[in-house]
């Protein structure tokens, strides 16, 4: 399309989230200033470029300035669970309640404008890195990481407005760039799975440290493989990373695994986005501490069991005048309950700050920070850990072959985990059961992680499970199905329609 010209010069401005050195690539401060005229000539300017490539991690709740919302990634990609049972946002109810139109913005015109920049940085690096002349082996790899983010964003793309336009190279002022209509999402998820491939056969199998890997880019095949409901692969692929060996549950603590320094060297993340105080900076901690704008929702906290692995509708251990004693350990770790100490240490007291769901995000959050408006925080966003793998690996095999014990000890990989302890699941269970368990388990594993809604939209429970809630403002959501594939921004179809583009068209029912 017309407006995706413009991200080839946004590209230029991703570009300065950059080091001179690959080696401290992420983990540098970038510089103020780069001429355009010296890119793809040397290595070091494809390490630049790739930086600004990765820097679209970070640009939720925009990295640079903590008064602006952002597009649901990096330090903003909490929200996403606001569109389902798990939490509640003001700022995205519209989309949430079923209000969704081609013009309402926000999310759903950030998520498509951003995804779209981040290709289009892809593409470029893509079209022109071959100019340096860099030893094969340095070449793939570096074309194996961008492949890696442009099918990230793809693979985005598809879960939220299905067809999309696609297109492998970057875009120019040729006329011809102005007539592209959305290709099929079938063949955009063949391609998204190709590019997968490419990367994870040119990548290092090694463990993460900020750069993609082999099993980052095989652990979001296992992510395409079951939206695709094709489990046999999504399990075999799953399998493979977990006989590797590079990741492990983490030892250290659920809660740390969302904060530094528990998050330097942690071997169960395998991509994040990562920030760097004082410039790349997100404003977390302040944001999910003294603002109400995003709030959990009791339908989470009630699902988590009592320390003996029941619900608390059933657990001898439950009590309603201590609501949250003796109660899955993931449960204080993720969600700052009334009465706990925050702010620096004062008691956390909803109605104070209009929290009229009754919690706070805890999860990726300083909540013990004594935080003012601008506090820069430095915690890393975890989009993928190994903990996930094992969970898609339970689900995948068990619609294979049904709860098998490589399924059990998937699953109970995860529930006993050093900190949390669980009990494992119950043995003899049938596939309709282990299912129920799993889909469970993900929510809570996950929770405020940016996964839930679309778990539910993989399993078909969104138009189930969304009428169902009632948000703290007493609204009763709703779920047309036409949600099921949003619209895409009128912006784009006012323009196709501009230079008579006839082949690019909305999503039906909009």
């Amino acid at each position: 399309m017309k407006t995706t010209i413009k991200y080839l010069m946004l590209f230029l401005t991703a570009v300065l989230m950059v080091s001179s050195c690959k080696k401290d690539l992420l983990n540098q401060n970038p510089p103020a200033d780069i001429a355009s005229s010296v890119y793809w000539k040397t290595q070091n300017d494809a390490d630049l470029a790739l930086a600004g490539i990765y820097s679209f991690f970070i640009q939720g709740f925009n990295y640079t300035a903590s008064g602006n919302t952002g597009q649901g990634v990096g330090a903003g990609t909490p929200y996403w669970d606001s569109l389902s049972d798990n939490a509640y946002s003001g700022a995205y109810s519209n989309i949430a309640q079923g209000a969704i139109t081609p013009t309402v913005g926000g999310l759903q015109t950030d998520a498509y404008s951003t995804a779209y920049r981040a290709i289009q940085a892809c593409n470029t690096f893509l079209d022109n890195v071959r100019k340096i002349n860099l030893p094969s082996a340095t070449l793939n790899q570096y074309l194996a990481e961008v492949r890696f983010v442009r099918a990230y964003w793809y693979f985005t793309l598809t879960q939220l407005y299905g067809d999309v336009v696609l297109s492998l190279h970057q875009i120019t002022i040729d006329p011809a760039n102005t007539q592209m209509g959305r290709t099929p999402k079938s063949v955009v998820i063949d391609t998204i799975l190709n590019d997968l491939t490419f990367a994870a056969n040119n990548l290092p199998n090694t463990a993460y440290s900020g750069h993609a890997v082999k099993g980052t880019a095989m652990g979001y095949m296992v992510k395409v493989y079951l939206a695709r409901h094709q489990y046999q692969q999504a399990a075999a692929t799953a399998n493979t990373i977990i006989t590797d060996g590079k990741f492990q549950i983490y030892k250290g603590g659920y809660r740390n695994l969302f904060l530094k320094p528990g998050q330097n060297g942690n071997p169960e993340i395998m991509f994040s986005g990562r920030y760097q105080v004082p410039t790349a900076f997100s404003p977390a901690d302040y944001l999910y501490t003294y603002s109400s704008s995003f709030q959990p929702l009791s339908y989470l906290v009630n699902d988590y069991e009592c320390t003996d692995g029941q619900p608390i509708s059933t657990s001898p251990l439950y009590n309603s005048a201590t609501p949250y004693a003796n109660r899955d350990p993931r449960l204080l770790a993720t969600i700052l309950t009334p009465g706990v100490l925050y702010k620096g240490g004062i008691p956390f007291v909803p109605a104070a700050i209009g929290a009229s769901a009754g919690f706070l995000n805890k999860k990726g959050v300083d909540s013990t920070r004594a935080t003012v408006i601008g506090t820069q925080s430095d915690q890393d966003w975890v989009y993928l850990r190994y903990a996930d793998v094992l969970l898609m690996y339970a689900e995948a095999q068990n619609e294979v072959s049904g709860p098998d014990a490589t399924v059990y000890a998937a699953i109970n990989a995860v529930r006993t985990r050093p900190g949390v302890n669980m009990p494992p699941i119950p043995t003899g269970l049938l596939q309709d059961d282990m299912r129920t368990r799993i889909r469970h388990e993900r929510r809570i594993e996950l929770a405020l992680e940016g996964q839930r809604y679309f778990d539910l939209k993989r399993w078909a429970w969104d138009r189930v499970i969304i009428p169902t809630i009632k948000d703290p403002n007493a609204t009763q959501r709703t779920f047309p199905l036409r949600d099921t594939i949003w619209p895409v921004p009128q912006t784009e179809i006012d323009i196709a329609k501009a230079v008579g583009n006839t082949a690019f068209k909305q999503t039906p029912g909009y």
